[in-house]
């Protein structure tokens, strides 16, 4: 009698962990609300973007004044 013994995992089950992983990398990149990690960065783009604006303000009105 030959008894059969599974030694590794299958393709299948890689791809089904696979598809797990990216499944939640996507949702935390892409996924709605305030602590997503999309509104963080465009939060962060903004303030950045902000602080260029007001320095440069800043820096020509106190060289034409």
């Amino acid at each position: 009698m030959k008894i059969l013994r599974k030694k590794g995992q299958s393709i299948l089950e890689y791809t089904l962990v696979l598809a797990a992983v990216i499944g939640v990398i996507v949702y935390g990149l892409i996924g709605a609300g305030e602590n997503s990690i999309k509104s963080k960065i465009q939060t962060t783009y903004e303030t950045a973007g902000d602080a260029v604006t007001n320095t440069t303000n800043d820096l020509t009105a106190g060289v034409f004044q």
